[in-house]
């Protein structure tokens, strides 16, 4: 990745040969493109060293004097941290060797590699963040892979993690569990063909994965493909791999379809915990009395009731109006259009 860190402004007019080099070095610097995001990124970490010590590398206060310590780091620990130094004067060609000699020297540890991602990240070059985790997850054990993972996620280092993933998804053995995790950060992002993508290639190559599946119901249920809801909730609910809420996804698509003794079947199903919300209520009322204007909604009273208790401001009469006679008398006004 080489590229140059700086442009200088050209001279338009001839200059004395003698002064050339003190103007060079004194003339006016642009820095390159997010340089000043790049300079103050949180997410560099340092090693612990001795001698670029964080207190050293704060000490430098300008580009041409970070350029006085090109090539000093002799250990590890201090070219990771000098390629820091290097950054925060957006001197990126040299942060880049810093940290690569630093990871060779580690390759137990993932700072180096954990930095030299970002760095990639930040300049937006991610054909060589790419190459470079290719070599790198390729010679790491599975329990070093896993150690560099989990610090993404701690960091909440979420686009780095993708493309992380993404590479993981090309060692034999990983495909799976990689397209899970990209799968989940999309849907988390609601970038639904993205997520479908990698869902159906979980699929494909696993048909009965479990959170795939009820990733897909999930997905069908927020974009309404009712049938889609059914084909997966059923199929879940067939191999006996329930995830929460299955029978009111379920329920739903049936009510959806108007198919009302299905819904009201799945809703009995559901666990006494999940039938206290109150989109759940709202459901298991809508089946009632859609499949029968005059049901009795009075099983569903203590779930409102429980409901109550935590903070629910609904009265009963504003959501069960059958309960009293005015509201029968609404209701059936309502229904014979008197």
């Amino acid at each position: 990745m080489r590229r140059k860190t700086y442009r200088k402004i050209p001279l338009l007019k001839p200059v004395n040969l003698f002064l050339l080099p003190v103007l060079l070095f004194f003339s006016c610097l642009y820095p390159i493109r997010n340089n000043e995001q790049i300079e103050n990124d949180p997410m560099f970490l340092y090693l612990p060293a001795t001698d670029y010590t964080r207190e050293k590398v704060d000490s430098v206060k300008s580009p041409w004097e970070a350029k006085t310590h090109r090539g000093k780091a002799i250990l590890a620990p201090d070219k990771n941290n000098l390629g820091i130094l290097f950054v925060r004067f957006s001197l990126i060609d040299d942060a880049e060797e810093e940290f690569l000699n630093s990871q060779k020297l580690l390759s137990n540890n993932p700072i180096p590699a954990l930095n030299l991602l970002r760095l990639y990240y930040l300049v937006d070059d991610i054909s060589e963040a790419k190459k470079f985790l290719e070599t790198f997850l390729k010679q790491s054990p599975p329990i070093e892979r896993k150690k560099f993972e989990n610090l993404l996620i701690e960091a909440q280092r979420d686009e780095e993690l993708v493309i992380y993933r993404d590479v993981l998804s090309t060692i034999p053995g990983q495909e799976v569990y990689a397209w899970s995790g990209l799968a989940e950060y999309f849907f988390s992002k609601q970038e639904w063909s993205k997520s479908y993508y990698y869902l159906e290639k979980i699929l494909q190559q696993s048909p009965f994965h479990k959170n795939a599946r009820g990733l897909m119901l999930k997905m069908a249920h927020i974009l309404e493909k009712w049938d889609d809801v059914l084909v997966f909730g059923l199929s879940l609910s067939g191999t006996g791999e329930r995830i929460p809420e299955l029978e009111y996804y379920i329920a739903h698509a049936y009510c959806e379809k108007r198919r009302y003794s299905e819904s009201l079947d799945w809703l009995n199903k559901a666990p006494e915990s999940e039938k206290e919300s109150l989109v759940f209520l709202e459901l298991w009322k809508l089946s009632l009395l859609s499949k029968n204007p005059k049901a009795d909604v009075s099983p569903l009273l203590p779930y409102f009731r429980k409901l109550k208790s935590k903070g629910l401001q609904f009265t009963e009469e504003e959501f069960f109006p059958t309960l009293t006679p005015e509201g029968k008398e609404t209701m059936d006004r309502i229904r014979y259009g008197r």
